[in-house]
């Protein structure tokens, strides 16, 4: 397992890249190059899936980072309904972005119930709760032509918000599976999983009870990034006119949204030491950093013109 890890954790990884040095709802201090260290959770259960679980450690600016080292592979990890526990278990996914991922079996998301994370890590315990609310499926979707651009666009939706403020949503979206020769004569996967570009997460404080069309560009998968296609680069922002996309919209609630937008505005200003501070607003209790989300899930599929 430890040498699997070294070669997975050669990959970028755009949730850990920005947690490393950032903390729940705490100021970046850039002047520190050093502190006590934290985990770093990133769970997550939909609508019928079971929850999967990545805990890292963080790291200091000062450091370099050693990814095999940073992973926590000896957690204790327990999700409840309130009237089953599933005990999680370490396993090997290709669908997210750290391939090693604490999984559950007996528990499956369920629309409009609560689930309790509980994490025990060096015998210190770290906990938080997430609701998976109703689902809010896309009116439709179709590809669109990014103007001046006749072959090339984005990936275009359009949504009815339900009346009464209080929803919160993301977009994730991927191409098919396609299989790239490395040039070791590696076989390599490509878009494994899906993919949320920037500006994913959005609630209804503007749209509430409206109908409305948005249209996103193609997400950029850092744990790609050494195995990159010969793209230019308005190919790697947007969608073919041939390309098949599909999208995996979701419905999430406030506190889960929250980090998201959150997360999402310090990956922003990620690599600017003169951005202003930021603040990630996890859910997690017992100084841990992350998020433990729930997703309503619907999907769509955009087939080529």
């Amino acid at each position: 397992l430890s040498e699997k890890i070294k070669k997975y954790f050669l990959l970028i990884v755009p949730l850990l890249s920005v947690l490393l040095f950032s903390g729940c709802e705490e100021d970046i201090d850039l002047e520190l190059v050093g502190g006590a260290q934290k985990i770093v959770i990133e769970g997550s259960i939909e609508n019928g899936q079971t929850a999967q679980v990545i805990i890292t450690r963080n790291s200091p600016l000062s450091q370099a980072i050693d990814f095999s080292s940073i992973l926590v592979n000896n957690a204790a990890v327990y999700v409840s309904n309130g009237g089953i526990v599933d005990t999680l278990h370490l396993d090997t996914l290709l669908t997210t972005s750290v391939p090693f991922v604490y999984v559950g079996s007996k528990i499956k998301g369920v629309p409009g119930q609560t689930y309790s994370l509980t994490v025990i890590v060096d015998n210190k315990l770290y906990a938080a709760t997430t609701l998976i609310p109703n689902p809010i499926a896309l009116d439709s979707v179709w590809w669109k032509p990014y103007l001046p651009e006749t072959e090339l666009g984005t990936a275009t939706a359009q949504l009815s918000d339900p009346a009464g403020y209080g929803h919160a949503y993301k977009w994730f979206a991927k191409r098919p599976l396609k299989i790239k020769i490395d040039p070791k004569g590696q076989p390599i996967i490509l878009n494994r999983r899906y993919i949320a570009p920037r500006g994913s997460t959005f609630d209804d404080k503007f749209i509430d009870g409206k109908t409305f069309e948005f249209s996103y560009f193609r997400g950029y998968d850092a744990t790609e990034s050494i195995i990159a296609e010969n793209e230019d680069e308005k190919e790697r922002n947007l969608y073919k006119k041939t390309d098949t996309i599909y999208i995996k919209f979701c419905t999430l609630d406030d506190k889960s949204a929250k980090f998201y937008t959150t997360f999402e505005s310090a990956a922003s200003s990620n690599g600017n030491p003169f951005a202003s501070p930021s603040s990630i607003m996890g859910n997690i209790s017992g100084g841990a950093l992350g998020v433990w989300a729930g997703f309503a899930a619907t999907y769509d599929t955009i087939m080529p013109k």
